[in-house]
C-alpha cells in the first residue's frame, strides 16, 4: 500500500475535521450585521447546517476509506506481526469507543416530571448528576459500551446541564434522555432498579423506565459532530 496515499487520506480526514469545527465556531460566534432580520438569520443558519451536512458526509466517506486502508495493509502484506498489531489496534479502538458495537443489555428512558405550579423547576427536571450517577452505576456493573441519546460514552464524557437540556460530548440534547448499555441485562437491570437515586427521582414523578433488550447497537464516538446536534433544544425567535 502506497505510504503517500495513506498519508494523504489521513491528512484529508484531519483537514475536514478542522473545517467542520471552524464552520461551527464561525456560525455560533459570528455577530449579526446591523439591520439583519430574524428571518435572514434563520436562513443563514439553515445554509450553514446544509454545508455542515455535506462536510459530515465527506468525512464519513473518508472514514470508510481509512478503515479499508487499515484492512488492506494486513491482507496485502500478510505479515503475522502486522496482523497482531492491527488486532491490538482494533482492541484499543474498542476500549476508546472508536468502533460501533452490538449486543444485549438495557435501555433507560428518562423524562422530566410534569410541571406543577407550586414547585420550582429545579424540583422536576433531570439534572446532569442524575444521569452521571446512572452512568457510574452502569460502569461499576460491567457495562461494555454506553451511549446517551446516541452519543458514545468515552473516558472524558461527562454530561452537563445547559438550562433544561444537557450537553453530551459537546452536543446539546433536550429530554427525553435515552441511555443504552451493553452488558449482562440482568445485572445491569437490577443495579439501576436498586439505585436510591432512581427511587428518589420516581418519587418526584421523574420518569425512569428500565428495559432489557436482546439487541442493542451503540455507535462509535464521533470526533466531529454535526452542527444540527449542537443546536438541539435551541429556538430561533422570529
Amino acid at each position: 500500500m502506497n505510504r503517500g496515499i495513506r498519508a494523504m487520506t489521513f491528512l484529508s480526514f484531519f483537514i475536514f475535521g478542522l473545517l467542520i469545527n471552524l464552520q461551527f465556531k464561525g456560525t455560533i460566534m459570528a455577530k449579526p450585521k446591523n439591520g439583519t432580520t430574524a428571518k435572514e438569520l434563520a436562513e443563514q443558519l439553515e445554509h450553514e447546517k446544509s454545508e455542515n451536512a455535506k462536510l459530515m458526509e465527506q468525512l464519513a466517506n473518508l472514514e470508510v476509506e481509512r478503515d479499508m486502508l487499515w484492512k488492506n495493509i494486513g491482507n496485502t502484506l500478510n505479515n503475522q506481526q502486522i496482523n497482531e498489531l492491527l488486532k491490538k489496534k482494533d482492541y484499543e479502538y474498542f476500549r476508546a469507543g472508536l468502533t460501533s458495537v452490538s449486543g444485549s443489555g438495557i435501555v433507560i428512558t428518562m423524562e422530566d416530571a410534569p410541571a406543577k405550579g407550586e414547585l420550582d423547576i429545579e424540583d422536576y427536571i433531570i439534572h446532569d448528576n442524575n444521569i452521571n450517577d446512572i452512568l457510574d452505576e452502569l460502569k461499576a456493573n460491567g457495562a461494555q459500551a454506553i451511549s446517551v441519546n446516541g452519543e458514545r460514552v468515552v473516558l472524558n464524557t461527562r454530561p452537563v446541564c445547559a438550562g433544561p437540556t444537557i450537553i453530551v460530548n459537546g452536543n446539546r440534547y433536550p429530554p427525553p434522555y435515552i441511555i443504552q448499555a451493553i452488558g449482562d441485562p440482568d445485572i445491569l437491570y437490577d443495579a439501576i432498579e436498586n439505585m436510591p437515586q432512581v427511587a428518589l427521582m420516581r418519587l418526584t414523578n421523574i420518569r425512569v423506565d428500565v428495559e432489557k433488550q436482546e439487541e442493542i447497537i451503540i455507535n462509535k464516538y464521533r470526533m466531529y459532530s454535526a452542527l444540527e446536534n449542537s443546536l438541539k433544544g435551541l429556538e430561533v425567535v422570529k
